[in-house]
């Protein structure tokens, strides 16, 4: 399986692809432009196969720079490039058939995810994974969110946000929409549920990743006009499936929120002519 790293800016901080290295895990990092390599060289961060695209700036371009890099049908891993650490259920636990928990407010405790795994360990997990995926047409495989016991009543989630920091993505005919640079895991989580009805997110499984920190492509304030923008892009090409959301901390326009219905989905497949 490919396992595609994301690389811009971080030339002296970028962890993912030391991590994969230090699991014995061959990897490719897309990187930007030549002298964005020598930077990451010098930096030492850089363990893997690097791949210069000569992209624009933006994520989605180098998204679809790895999967013109893959077969159609293939599965490949696609990670960012600041991956801390993984917490999880153990391994035994999630490739059982149990698919609830009983967790409420009184026992959240004792479901809480203390146990952290390697890389290593997590990648043993994804070919149950696709077989689960690929027994019910899914074709985007995401992991937990956050690790709040109250989110993890459920194994699986199939209508919500499968988060861009780490997915496990099939190879089909369609790319990612260029339009949507800096919240492109909605854009595609929306296309997956769309095309395909559902998406498939492991609850159980944590990946950690620094989140908005100086370098990548920018910090919260660097991105905030962006993400406005593209916020209004999402909601009208996927209304009513993407609307708008309030959020504490968050200025007005910068929140959207998945409402996967099947009328919902239903209504854009439709507009789109997909029926």
């Amino acid at each position: 399986m490919k396992v595609f790293v994301f690389f811009y800016n971080r030339y002296e901080t970028a962890t993912t692809s030391q991590a994969l290295y230090e699991n014995n895990i061959p990897h490719i990092v897309l990187i930007h432009s030549e002298s964005d390599l020598i930077k990451f060289k010098k930096g030492g961060t850089l363990k893997g196969d690097p791949v210069v695209t000569k992209n624009d700036k933006g994520l989605a371009f180098q998204r679809n720079s790895a999967l013109r890099m893959m077969d159609s049908g293939e599965w490949a891993v696609f990670m960012c490039d600041d991956f801390q650490r993984i917490k999880s259920y153990p391994k035994k636990f999630i490739l059982s058939k149990t698919q609830r928990i009983d967790v409420n407010i009184e026992n959240q405790n004792a479901y809480r995810l203390r146990k952290e795994i390697t890389l290593s360990e997590m990648f043993s997990m994804f070919p149950k994974l696709i077989e689960i995926a690929e027994a019910n047409k899914i074709h985007l495989i995401g992991f937990g969110l956050h690790d709040n016991p109250m989110n993890l009543g459920k194994k699986f989630t199939t209508r919500g946000l499968a988060d861009g920091r780490f997915w496990l993505v099939k190879k089909s005919s369609y790319e990612f929409d260029v339009n949507c640079q800096m919240i492109d895991d909605f854009c595609w989580t929306a296309e997956n549920l769309v095309r395909h009805g559902n998406v498939m997110v492991l609850n159980w499984c944590v990946p950690y990743f620094e989140r908005y920190t100086a370098g990548g492509y920018g910090s919260t304030e660097e991105r905030k006009a962006l993400r406005k923008k593209e916020c209004v892009y999402l909601i009208k090409k996927y209304s009513p499936l993407i609307r708008s959301a309030e959020k504490s901390g968050w200025d007005k326009g910068t929140h959207i929120k998945l409402q996967a219905s099947d009328g919902n989905i239903c209504k854009v497949r439709k507009r789109i002519g997909l029926q």
